[in-house]
């Protein structure tokens, strides 16, 4: 009897540790946030094209770095950015008559699964650092990477060169041609297909929203708000949790 109740508890623990599993996600903001998004798609078009050797394990950079000090994490974020902005130079620089899914869209398909787990390094300690100035320098990495994701958004040259692969049809394999697909969204979603005029309009208010965004979630993180309550109003909590508050 003992034993069957132990194999229906490890059953259950294991469960509950692949649930657990699944809802691991971190959450981020403004063009971050985007970054991240596409990354997964980014990841799944770089596995599919791309075969491994047998004994290389994951991707490249796929460690998350959590006890960064704030220099460090200042400049990993600088770092993140000069490689994107040499990655998407060499894309936009492709003639448009000669696009092919290697020159362009995998490698902003590597940069981006690649990069993945450096930009949570950087932004990570925001949420749970015990260091003020750990947490400012995260704030501040998000707002130089969302910076440079709103400034790719905007490059024209980009927009050309993915657009031109995309009219091709040539797609390698499913998650290449949904990747593909958000990538051409999201430059027309910042107005690339839109008038000058108009163009200039949607990327102002995308960068108020980004501002904005960043400075809600840095008020949040600053906020020492508390409310003070009597052991009556308390009554029917926890005797530990009362303790542990006091």
């Amino acid at each position: 009897m003992e034993e069957a109740q132990g194999e229906v508890v490890a059953t259950e623990q294991s469960k509950m540790k692949s649930s657990k599993q699944r809802r691991n996600v971190i959450a981020f903001t403004g063009g971050a946030a985007v970054l991240v998004l596409a990354a997964n798609l980014a990841i799944y078009a770089f596995s599919s094209h791309r075969k491994r050797k047998s004994d290389k394990k994951g991707l490249q950079g796929s460690s998350v770095r959590i006890n960064l000090s704030a220099s460090e994490i200042l400049k990993l974020a600088d770092r993140i950015v000069a490689k994107s902005k040499q990655v998407h130079d060499a894309v936009a620089s492709v003639p448009l008559d000669k696009v092919t899914y290697e020159n362009s869209i995998s490698l902003m398909a590597d940069l981006e699964a690649e990069q993945f787990a450096l930009i949570q390094s950087c932004l990570f300690p925001k949420f749970v650092s015990d260091s003020e100035d750990v947490r400012k320098a995260s704030v501040e990495a998000e707002r130089r990477i969302d910076a440079h994701v709103l400034a790719c958004s905007k490059r024209e040259d980009l927009y050309r060169v993915v657009k031109a692969f995309s009219v091709k049809g040539d797609w390698t394999n499913p998650e290449a041609k949904q990747y593909i697909k958000c990538l051409v969204r999201e430059f027309e979603r910042n107005g690339l297909n839109l008038t000058v005029s108009k163009r200039d309009e949607v990327q102002r208010l995308r960068a108020k929203i980004d501002e904005l965004s960043l400075r809600y979630i840095q008020n949040l993180h600053d906020d020492e708000t508390y409310l003070l309550f009597s052991e009556t109003e308390l009554e029917g909590l926890p005797s530990e949790y009362c303790k542990a508050s006091s």
